[in-house]
């Protein structure tokens, strides 16, 4: 704005010097005309552009991908005519989940009669809840002497899910599943429990008669057994801690681990837990049965303050899970020193554990 300053007061000197120097009545008219004009035209379309325009985000919800390019667009609304030809230039600004801001753009436009989008690239690199905020419009006033700064107050959040890669996790000790009060029942073996069907068998010697399907046996012409459900303990499960760790990287490879464990256990038709805890010194944790579980536990995991807190996850799991018993666990840790293996078990109450350290 100051180089039309700079040009409106060059071109107004000059002129003068020029009136000046011809001494004529007419000049000095056409002079306060060029020194009235400009300046009341602007006063007049600055005070109707703060009010002629819209300005927001195209859409309420955004999906992005780590390390693709993705496209924001802002609406830019012209309300008025007489305020088509103004220029604005808009704002926007992401921050990542713990507050920082991480990227932040501006567009130069010019308002029309019709809608308008000013579009940004973002390629996001780390993964977690991001916000975009729309953070201020400035209108300029004709000839661009005035400029006013409008806050939309728009924004929106997106979640970003961490790279899936491969990693070479020992998790074959997995394997055995145990029966416990769960909703989730086993594809492999059956059990007692009626109000699931696991499967429907010929009749073998020892089988119960009151397990005898007889509509089943009428339409086979022989008998036919049912075979109960058996439900599932969930007896493992994978802990997560980074409170420790400041350096955005390593937590990043920590939850491309944890996403990576996460798809392995729920394809192989496990049932787990993951734990963590937030910057109210709780452990949360969050039970995984399937792939939708997964976008879920995720959501809850970056809205949790994950680098905050000083006591260490496994004083609290020990106090607030007292009476719990895990059969496994897998404990993905980063920026911690101090754990040792046999302590940390006792205090996760588990009998077996394998420590991830990124």
């Amino acid at each position: 704005m100051w180089k039309n300053w700079l040009i409106y007061i060059v071109s107004l000197v000059v002129y003068f010097l020029f009136t000046i120097l011809y001494g004529k009545r007419s000049a000095f008219i056409i002079l306060f005309v060029i020194v009235l004009v400009p300046l009341f035209y602007s006063l007049f379309s600055w005070f109707l552009a703060k009010r002629g325009f819209r300005a927001y985000f195209e859409t309420n919800s955004m999906t992005l991908e780590k390390n693709k390019k993705a496209e924001i667009k802002v609406k830019l609304e012209c309300l008025s005519k007489t305020c088509a030809g103004n220029r604005v230039r808009v704002f926007i600004s992401i921050y990542n989940g713990m507050g920082k801001r991480i990227f932040r753009g501006r567009k130069k436009l010019y308002l029309t009669l019709e809608k308008q989008t000013a579009l940004f690239e973002f390629m996001p690199k780390y993964s977690g809840v991001h916000k975009i905020v729309l953070e201020k419009v400035r209108v300029y006033s004709g000839f661009s002497l005035f400029c006013s700064t409008v806050h939309p107050e728009d924004q929106l959040s997106f979640m970003i899910m961490p790279e899936y890669k491969e990693f070479p996790v020992q998790t074959g000790i997995f394997y055995e599943e145990k029966e416990g009060e769960s909703e989730q029942f086993s594809v492999r073996k059956s059990g007692n429990d009626p109000s699931e069907l696991y499967d429907i068998r010929l009749y073998r010697p020892g089988d119960k008669m009151n397990r005898i399907n007889w509509k089943f046996s009428a339409k086979n012409n022989e008998l036919m057994v049912q075979d109960y459900g058996f439900p599932i303990a969930c007896d493992l499960a994978v802990f997560f801690d980074v409170s420790a760790e400041k350096d955005l990287q390593k937590i990043e490879s920590a939850l491309e681990i944890l996403y990576y464990l996460m798809v392995h256990f729920t394809l192989e038709k496990k049932l787990f837990y993951v734990i963590w805890k937030d910057c109210k010194e709780q452990v949360k944790r969050t039970m995984i049965s399937g792939s939708e579980d997964i976008y879920e536990a995720f959501q809850k995991l970056f809205r949790a303050d994950m680098t905050d807190g000083k006591t260490g996850i496994e004083d609290m799991y020990d106090a607030q899970f007292e009476s719990e018993f895990l059969s496994n666990s897998i404990f993905i840790y980063a920026g911690r020193n101090d754990l040792e293996d046999e302590i940390l078990r006792m205090k996760l109450r588990t009998d077996m554990l394998e420590l991830i350290h990124v």
